[in-house]
């Protein structure tokens, strides 16, 4: 119940980024620099760190004494890093990118591992030996307990990552992915057509957040 009544009060946060983004494989966050935030817990309590997201499961990392590590989401209620508010979804870490009294739109970011290191290489060098030579022993998933400043200092050794988005809605009865087949999957049988004229009566746009909220509502239900 704490959980749900404070997500509700973060319903009123902005949830507009302000920071930039330019992750690489070598340093695969989603914020240039860890950023002053803090972490809300189900209690009420807070507690002030750096954070940041890493791009490969969207978890969340945070510093501890120079040294970067992973949080536990178990009783987390959201996270605020600079402007923006996070909720726990899943194993992850999703930003609110929409949101109305039922509930709110949160976006995924992951990085495209798979699509850097195959990518073409520069200057005539081929995709694999450019990506060999920019695989190193801080790539992807190893920053955990490893020095801070070291990390950042490989950043630009790395191939450039793009980010792959996906929606997902959240309410205090759901949460489940943004698209028609997930959501059809997550409701009831009978009331599969109605969510079919639901859609259609609303104009749900799918890879629109605000274009999301009719499904929030009706989710909310």
């Amino acid at each position: 119940m704490k959980r749900i009544v404070y997500f509700a009060a973060m319903l009123f946060l902005s949830a507009a980024g302000a920071f930039a983004q330019s992750p690489t494989t070598t340093y695969p966050y989603l914020y240039d620099t860890f950023i002053n935030g803090t972490v809300v817990m189900d209690d009420g309590s807070r507690e002030a760190r750096q954070m940041n997201v890493h791009l490969r499961e969207g978890r969340l990392h945070y510093i501890d004494n120079g040294i970067i590590k992973e949080a536990y989401l178990t009783d987390v209620a959201a996270v605020e890093i600079g402007n923006d508010v996070f909720l726990p979804v899943f194993t992850s870490v999703m930003q609110v990118v929409a949101k109305n009294d039922n509930g709110c739109v949160v976006m995924e970011q992951i990085g495209d591992f798979e699509g850097a290191i195959s990518g073409s290489g520069a200057y005539g060098t081929s995709a694999s030996s450019s990506a060999t030579m920019k695989l190193t022993s801080v790539q992807t998933d190893s920053q955990i307990n490893q020095n801070y400043m070291n990390i950042l200092n490989e950043k630009s050794e790395g191939m450039d990552l793009e980010l792959v988005t996906a929606y997902y809605i959240v309410t205090p009865k759901h949460k489940v992915k943004a698209t028609r087949k997930d959501i059809e999957e997550a409701v009831p049988a009978d009331k599969a057509a109605q969510l079919k004229a639901y859609v259609k009566e609303h104009k749900v746009k799918w890879k629109n957040p605000q274009g999301l909220l009719p499904m929030v509502d009706f989710l909310a239900e």
